[in-house]
């Protein structure tokens, strides 16, 4: 039987311990792409993607590819993460004041592409708004999960949306940045790739 050299051992290494900074970040921000995680950690598409592939097939993870901005983008998720209706909301409870928020909050329709979600009555949005109401607060796992009415979730098109949240104490501000395409295909497709002009929306 052959030795085995050292270098296929240190590589395998050096594969398993970007293995577990990739899924690190990916636990801490689930839905995250390739791109973001790369240039977070100053390292390439393709390393990126490759540990993702490894990760695959190893059950840690779950991809999902969208279209966003004409852009083929692979969005990556732990494998045990739960996958959310698109009109709930989540509040990190570290980027809020805890204490302020009861089992309650206020909406406020502010605009085609924002919502605000406030612990407490605004009299600024209640005469700004043009739809405004409240709804019960979940509290789960360090985060608080805000379910939005149907009415509101299919005027904002949530379903086929990305969304991002600022926070402050108080409030959460929702913004509706672009539409996204799911596309259905196999988990180890590449992530960034050139789309044909035939190909865009």
């Amino acid at each position: 039987m052959k030795r085995l050299s050292g270098a296929p051992i240190a590589m395998q290494n050096r594969g398993l311990e970007t293995d577990d900074i990739v899924l690190q970040i990916i636990r801490e921000k689930p839905g995250t792409t390739v791109h973001e995680i790369a240039d977070y950690l100053g390292w390439t598409n393709g390393k990126v993607d490759g540990s993702i592939n490894r990760l695959l097939k190893k059950g840690k993870v779950r991809v999902e590819h969208v279209i966003q901005r004409r852009t083929l983008i692979k969005k990556v998720y732990p494998a045990e993460e739960r996958v959310r209706p698109p009109n709930v909301i989540e509040i990190p409870k570290e980027e809020i004041a805890e204490n302020m928020w009861k089992d309650e909050v206020y909406l406020y329709s502010l605009s085609r592409s924002s919502i605000a979600i406030s612990a407490t009555k605004s009299e600024e949005w209640e005469e700004k708004a043009f739809w405004k109401g409240s709804v019960p607060v979940e509290d789960e796992n360090g985060k608080l999960l805000v379910k939005l009415p149907e009415k509101l979730s299919s005027f904002y098109r949530l379903e086929n949306s990305e969304i991002s949240l600022s926070t402050s104490e108080d409030f959460a501000l929702v913004t509706v940045e672009s539409t996204i395409v799911p596309v259905q295909l196999p988990p180890l497709y590449p992530s960034i790739p050139k789309l044909r002009k035939r190909d865009t929306l």
